[in-house]
């Protein structure tokens, strides 16, 4: 039997154990998993391609070596172009060619904090900096250029710009940079966001938000001259050039409209057309950010723009002198990132339309439609860029067993080839195939899941069981490792849990992503009631049933929202959760509420915010603190700008008041919410394997 030919959507449970066993049977000889083994994939991402020559590059993370990698034709093997050998949680980002595909940008360095401090997770004493830096394709010594935010290279020739402090900052590289010298090239007195290159290289866009406002502009470098093209009292946003350079797309939220419109503006002029405006009624809401554009992208002739109101995330076209609205992505699935082809006449997705719990990859053709499937099946693939006018097109991909890789397929080719190095002896054949399950909440919602199932389970094994939750909570788990680095680590340490004899369910509960508007925006989630608590007690029951899980040793672990519901299962529920590991959680939301500054700053009703505060607290783990009796390891570092650590501490003070829960505690000086230190990961690891072999295979019964 084919494990991959199995029909994904399973509900029953003695269903599951019957697919699985007869597919586990069959696997006899697998790799023993080593968690450093299972840890040491090469990560890639922002992948990108030259615009001249055959080549790509993508910035891999190894074990926390981060670096730039590239690949070339004819022969398309993978080298390292820089030369970072430590983990020392410095990230890369903002990888760019520059046009003579010679030489690429790259930011090092992670964003500051509320205060302005850089994430310095090694503790360096002589502090970080956030800077651009460039190298050579022969992988030269990179030469940093200024510290800078949101790089952007000139599509013709060598310039660079970069926001620095509201001044929009110019280096031309064809000149000597030895000992790089850039100029302002001009500053606004507001914000400086979403700067654009002119096809010509000649002009740059950019919006710009002031005074409860956004508005556009351009900059003219060769008349040195700065024009305002939209100039109300409504927010416009994300420029995007008209191939001929002669208009600009945007969006628009009007502040008399419960929507948003699409728009396009005459450089030369300023007049600004409305294109379409959406429902009034506040559905289908603001359209969220595919690739970083908001899906906003000016073809050949038409404007490509996503929207929600048919209950999911797609994609929709229109042309670029108004028009009928056509559908480009039909269908129940949401996409999740998107480019235009470099003649502007094709469209690539990453989607999940035919397959809920993975992400394909297809293209489509703006002026008919036509859609021609890439990647389909059991796999997840995203990030695709093309390479030489389409005879080449690279993209990331992953499935069950394989982590993430950079994979490259000829145009006339139906399939791809990996082209990214795998560490010697990764533990493939130690990994098993998680399989989707859908179950029922007691309100009736069906929920998703991904089943991870130790190889060699005989029935009636009764073995500990373990939930998983992702954060976010607008995240989606998937049936492979994850598209996302935080994510791919989960799925890693899931699988090890796996090969050390644990059931693991990782659930894809209420207000995550991937099942469209109704499953994302749920009737009292969150701070708001907590109802999508009620899937993971589901989840917990629907464990309690599988023939091989010991229904009295259950545990629950995950990060951030994951965290949350973490806390809340052990607070509420100790009879069916034994025991929990909580990665920087959230434990009060009035406390999160307030920290992020609702209610207060945007002028509530004091009556209306004594009440949304006092939900919030009801929706906590705190709330219910005298019922928890269940054993947790708390897990937090203390330069987190997403959970305060605050919370952490609140959490461990009324614990150690209460003085009957078992905790243990594990923080990380200088380290930030998604870990930097894959040192930190491992340690996180190693410590939650530890507790839960105490508290769920030696002591399932010593606390309770």
């Amino acid at each position: 039997m084919n494990p991959r030919m199995i029909a994904r959507r399973i509900s029953s449970p003695t269903l599951v154990l019957v697919l699985i066993l007869s597919i586990f049977s069959q696997r006899a000889g697998a790799q023993e998993v080593e968690l450093e083994q299972i840890m040491s994939f090469h990560f890639p991402s922002n992948l990108v391609a030259a615009p001249a020559g055959e080549k790509i590059a993508w910035i891999g993370n190894q074990e926390g070596r981060r670096n730039v990698w590239g690949a070339e034709a004819p022969g398309w093997e993978a080298r390292r172009l820089t030369r970072y050998l430590e983990d020392d949680g410095q990230e890369l980002s903002g990888l760019s060619f520059l046009p003579d595909g010679q030489r690429l940008i790259y930011l090092r360095g992670g964003a500051s904090n509320r205060d302005g401090e850089l994430p310095n997770p090694v503790s360096d004493p002589g502090g970080v900096s956030r800077d651009l830096w460039l190298v050579s394709w022969t992988g030269d010594d990179p030469i940093r250029i200024a510290g800078a935010v949101s790089p952007r290279v000139s599509p013709v020739d060598e310039k660079i710009v970069w926001v620095a402090a509201g001044r929009c900052m110019l280096l031309d590289t064809a000149e000597e940079i030895t000992h790089p010298m850039p100029t302002v090239l001009f500053q606004v007195r507001s914000g400086l966001n979403d700067l654009q290159w002119s096809p010509d290289g000649t002009m740059l866009a950019f919006s710009s938000a002031r005074d409860g406002r956004e508005i556009l502009g351009v900059y003219d470098l060769k008349r040195e001259e700065l024009r305002w093209l939209t100039n109300t009292v409504d927010r416009d946003s994300s420029p995007r050039w008209s191939p001929d350079g002669s208009r600009l797309a945007f969006l628009r939220r009007p502040v008399d409209h419960r929507g948003y419109a699409l728009c396009v503006v005459d450089v030369a002029s300023a007049e600004a057309t409305e294109l379409w405006r959406s429902s009034g009624d506040g559905s289908g809401y603001y359209p969220g950010a595919i690739a970083g554009s908001y899906g906003l992208m000016y073809g050949d002739g038409h404007i490509v723009f996503a929207g929600e109101w048919s209950g999911w995330n797609h994609l929709y076209v229109i042309p670029d002198g108004g028009g009928e609205v056509r559908e480009l992505t039909p269908g129940e699935g949401v996409i999740e990132n998107a480019v235009l082809s470099p003649d502007g006449q094709w469209v690539y997705v990453s989607h999940n339309l035919h397959s809920i719990d993975f992400r394909q990859l297809s293209r489509i053709h703006l002026a008919d439609g036509a859609v021609q499937s890439i990647e389909e099946g059991d796999v997840i693939a995203w990030n695709p860029v093309m390479v030489r006018d389409h005879d080449w097109l690279a993209y990331l991909r992953s499935d069950a067993l394989e982590p993430a890789s950079v994979y490259l397929r000829a145009s006339e080719s139906d399939e791809g080839s990996r082209i990214s190095p795998m560490p010697d002896g990764y533990p493939l054949t130690g990994l098993v195939e998680p399989q989707q399950v859908v179950f029922e909440a007691a309100d009736g919602v069906m929920i998703h899941g991904q089943l991870f199932v130790p190889d060699g389970l005989r029935r009636r094994d009764r073995v500990p069981a373990v939930i998983f939750m992702h954060g976010g909570s607008r995240r989606q788990m998937l049936l492979g490792w994850h598209n996302r680095g935080y994510y791919h680590n989960a799925y890693g340490f899931n699988q090890y849990l796996a090969s050390r004899g644990y059931v693991v369910l990782s659930v894809n509960y209420r207000s995550g992503i991937g099942y469209g508007v109704g499953f994302r925006e749920p009737d009292e989630f969150g701070y708001q009631g907590a109802s999508e608590y009620q899937d993971i007690v589901a989840a917990g029951r629907y464990l309690q049933d599988l023939d091989t899980v010991d229904p009295d040793r259950i545990g629950l672990w995950g990060g951030s929202y994951g965290g949350y519901l973490t806390a809340l299962g052990l607070a509420r529920d100790s009879d069916l959760f034994k025991a929990g590991v909580d990665l920087h959680g959230v434990h009060n939301w009035a406390d999160q509420l307030r920290w992020w500054g609702r209610g207060e700053s945007a002028g509530m009703n004091q009556t209306v915010l004594d009440s949304m505060m006092k939900t919030a607290f009801e929706s906590s783990p705190v709330a219910d603190i005298d019922s928890w009796r269940s054993p947790v390891l708390i897990v937090h570092g203390d330069d987190d700008r997403n959970v305060p650590f605050e919370a952490s501490i609140d959490l461990v003070k009324r614990l150690r008041r209460k003085g009957d829960v078992i905790f243990e505690e594990l923080y990380f000086i200088d380290d930030v919410h998604g870990f930097l230190l894959h040192r930190n990961w491992l340690e996180v690891y190693r410590r939650a394997t530890t507790f839960f072999d105490r508290y769920l295979k030696e002591g399932a019964d010593r606390n309770h």
